[in-house]
């Protein structure tokens, strides 16, 4: 479409937050943040809430301590772990294989019903874990809600993909040998998945739904800043009533990410940095045999700006995609591509909204993006934001208020080139850069330069331009005129979610038909007419 009018989509995820300078809400809605404020503040007085490794449905406290302070008010200890020890980690790897086995040895459609069993566990925690998300990530709540709302989403979505006719079986013509033969997809064993802070429900119930229905077993690895949450999924598993051990979760920082990949997994699912994810896909690629990673990498994603553009559209697109959840997600937008005729015009609009942003903790009435997750986050923002204003570039915003937590104000950069670093590099913060450009042309040039490609949006009166980005640009999830949205993902609802190039090791999206695909391998097997009730 390019009259800048779009229906659907995730809105109703943040139905509280209408507009990114206007906040209303409907009684019943306050009265809802009155129950959330109220359920974040129950927790000041409890102990946090420290989670075990599971292996084989035992816990396990082993491993140094690691607290997990509320990014909204440092002095607040909300959860924590342990770092899971090699030893542990491998015994998690040895305990699902054991279980997987079996579950192998199940129909599809056994497989399926189990997993349907946490359909209304979910249900019934999606307000109980916003909390937990809150307080470890800083998520506001229409946010935090979303988590389990998505894991929804994702849960419903797989099985009934998996459900179609023929999901699990390649269409074959008939043997002219006149022996029975069938191409089937069979599970690789069990799959390590090593999950984000910024969505630590979400990343780790796809991947470990995904390889559940294809008959894998799993070893979660959660995210050490958001331990609490991670652990939901380990919940919503144990909810499934699947074998004691298919499905094990352990702890950490970077040392049990390690010691999970390299403990004899048959495939990783993982989600985090460029850096990681390719030193993970080099090392499940230098044994005896190559073993699959499914890998959701990072962005450093464009949005393209014509002269002709609805600046107003563009502008409030621009402010969502760049500062929603304070920037921490691969998908944000964090450099815009403007020509001429727009920029000075785009800039005045992006400054004006982007500085009407509320930002504040989760249980502040009207907080519509939160505190940066840790301590380095805060120092990498500022460092950034100093070397800007150190080159003599533009800078709006970018202040930190607010001592109690990781606080700071969207920072919008104009005057660098596209060629910059500032403009190139990766930041995971609100930190956006506005850079002219001669042309759309240029333009899509300089977006396609990027090693990444997860999502790219443009605005635009001219039909030609759209059809152009939309044949040439190389990223897995693209926009034109969405008002309000310009380059960040959808899902779930009617968009897919993956990215190209360093974003995506398959090319395959979450929450598509495809992607449950790549947790098998496909077996063709021919056998004797009379045998033929063995294929399947």
């Amino acid at each position: 479409m390019l009259d800048g009018q779009c229906g659907g989509g995730n809105r109703h995820l943040f139905q509280d937050i209408p507009k990114i300078t206007e906040y209303t809400m409907t009684s019943k809605a306050a009265l809802e943040h009155a129950e959330f404020a109220a359920a974040i503040e129950a927790r000041r007085t409890q102990p946090p809430a420290i989670m075990p490794h599971v292996v084989s449905g035992a816990d396990y406290f082993e491993g140094e301590l690691l607290l997990r302070e509320n990014p909204s008010d440092t002095a607040w200890t909300v959860s924590g772990c342990h770092d899971a020890p090699t030893d542990l980690v491998e015994k998690a790897v040895a305990d699902a294989k054991r279980a997987q086995r079996g579950w192998a040895a199940l129909s599809l459609a056994d497989r399926l019903e189990h997993v349907a069993k946490a359909i209304p566990f979910v249900q019934a925690r999606t307000s109980e874990w916003a909390v937990r998300v809150a307080l470890e990530t800083a998520k506001p709540r229409g946010a935090a809600l979303a988590e389990g709302g998505e894991v929804l989403e994702l849960l419903r979505s797989y099985i009934r993909y998996a459900s179609a006719p023929g999901a699990f079986e390649d269409e074959r013509f008939p043997d002219p040998s006149g022996c029975s033969s069938v191409s089937i997809l069979r599970p690789y064993g069990v799959f390590g998945v090593i999950s984000p802070f910024n969505y630590p429900i979400v990343q780790a119930a796809s991947a470990a739904i995904a390889a559940l229905i294809a008959g894998n077993g799993v070893v979660i690895k959660t995210s050490h800043l958001g331990p609490w949450s991670g652990h939901a999924v380990y919940e919503m598993c144990k909810a499934m009533d699947l074998p004691v051990g298919l499905v094990n979760i352990v702890h950490g920082e970077d040392k049990p990410g390690k010691a999970l990949v390299a403990g004899g997994v048959d495939g990783v699912s993982f989600t985090g940095s460029v850096r990681v994810g390719m030193a993970i896909i080099n090392y499940m690629n230098s044994g005896a045999y190559p073993r699959p990673v499914i890998a959701e990498m990072g962005g450093k994603n464009p949005v393209i700006v014509t002269d002709d553009a609805d600046l107003e559209a563009a502008a409030a697109g621009i402010v969502f995609s760049a500062f929603d959840l304070s920037g921490q997600k691969c998908s944000a937008l964090s450099r815009v591509l403007v020509t001429p005729g727009a920029h000075d015009r785009l800039v005045e609009r992006v400054v004006e909204k982007a500085s009407a942003i509320a930002v504040g903790a989760p249980e502040i009435d009207g907080s519509y993006s939160g505190a940066l997750i840790d301590k380095e986050a805060f120092a990498r923002f500022n460092a950034i934001v100093a070397q800007a204003k150190t080159e003599g570039f533009v800078v709006s915003g970018g202040e930190t208020f607010d001592p109690k937590g990781y606080f700071v104000k969207p920072a919008v950069v104009s005057g660098l080139s596209a060629a910059h670093e500032l403009a190139i590099r990766e930041h995971f913060a609100p930190f956006l850069a506005i850079c002219k450009v001669a042309s759309f042309e240029e333009a899509l040039e300089v977006a396609n330069a990027s090693d990444m490609g997860l999502t790219a949006g443009l605005y635009t009166a001219s039909p030609d331009e759209a059809k152009n980005f939309l044949a040439e640009i190389e990223a897995g999830c693209v926009n034109v005129n969405i008002a309000g949205h310009a380059t960040t993902g959808w899902w779930p609802g009617p968009q897919t979610f993956g990215g190209w190039k360093a974003s995506g090791s398959t090319g395959k999206h979450a929450l598509g038909k495809w992607y449950i695909a790549q947790f098998a391998r496909q077996q063709a097997r021919k056998v004797p007419a009379e045998l033929s009730y063995l294929v399947i």
